[in-house]
């Protein structure tokens, strides 16, 4: 019991220490699931979904429109912290057609049908605009900054195909968006490091053996989880999932979003 003690004293202590003076680690979830995406990700996702549903399935007219409607009613739910990531955007040019075709959408409904096929092609241009510029950019800040707004841009270019009756090519833009989304879980990933403390008996013999595993994301919050076995034999917690660490260290960034979104986007193809 003596040792046991011990070694949790030390494990807290461990803890505490590769947080940072004044912010103590913060324990993650066993799981793999993204924690604390935002309502208007999953309304990107799902209008995706429904104009998807529509396109490949045969979907009704009223459902096009359902989904065109709730496209733009979380574009004015969400229109300032979208044009501050957007303005945030280093590229102008991505900048400028993001910004535009946020400010613009809710009159597609109002467009002549030549005038809604040329946006329409705009916006599909945009789209390409913002993931050639996450595949460029090397800051994480700046890979975060359009990370936030990929999902609307993208919501926006496939709604408008399809309301303009430019259905070939949505599966195409589809599958860019899920690449682009993959290429943020890539480049949002934390810094980890992975620590083993042993302990001996007097004859040299491993008694315990304690993993520590401490995730860092670019903006700073962390995760830390440990693993700890007495002779082969799991003492403390459950085996320790390294990929949940590291996602919830990124809980409260882009990464997160993109993870959420990506198993349903590809749910979404033909």
């Amino acid at each position: 019991m003596r040792l046991l003690r011990t070694v949790a004293a030390g494990t807290l202590a461990v803890a505490i220490a590769v947080a940072g003076a004044g912010q103590p680690a913060q324990a993650a979830p066993q799981d793999n699931s993204a924690t604390n995406v935002s309502a208007q990700a999953f309304d990107w996702v799902t209008a995706v979904l429904v104009v998807a549903g529509s396109v490949f399935g045969g979907g009704s007219s009223s459902d096009l429109d359902a989904a065109i409607q709730q496209v733009i009613a979380a574009i004015e739910a969400s229109e300032v912290r979208i044009l501050n990531h957007v303005d945030a955007i280093a590229s102008a040019e991505v900048q400028a057609c993001a910004r535009s075709h946020t400010i613009e959408f809710a009159d597609i409904n109002f467009m002549s049908t030549s005038v809604r096929q040329l946006w329409a092609q705009e916006a599909t241009r945009c789209a390409g605009l913002a993931s050639a510029y996450l595949d460029a950019v090397q800051s994480k800040q700046a890979t975060d900054n359009i990370g936030h707004v990929i999902g609307e841009i993208y919501a926006i270019a496939i709604a408008a195909r399809a309301k303009a009756g430019l259905v070939n090519g949505i599966d195409l833009l589809i599958r860019d968006q899920i690449r682009s989304y993959e290429t943020l879980v890539v480049k949002l990933a934390p810094a980890c490091t992975e620590d083993r403390v042993i302990e001996r008996d007097f004859d040299g013999r491993v008694v315990i053996v304690e993993i520590q595993y401490h995730c860092v994301a670019y903006n700073g919050d962390d995760a830390f989880g440990i693993e700890v076995w007495r002779r082969g034999t799991i003492l403390v917690g459950r085996p320790l999932d390294r990929e949940a660490v590291a996602n919830y260290a990124t809980r409260n960034t882009s990464r997160a979003v993109a993870q959420t979104a990506l198993p349903r986007l590809r749910s979404a193809l033909p």
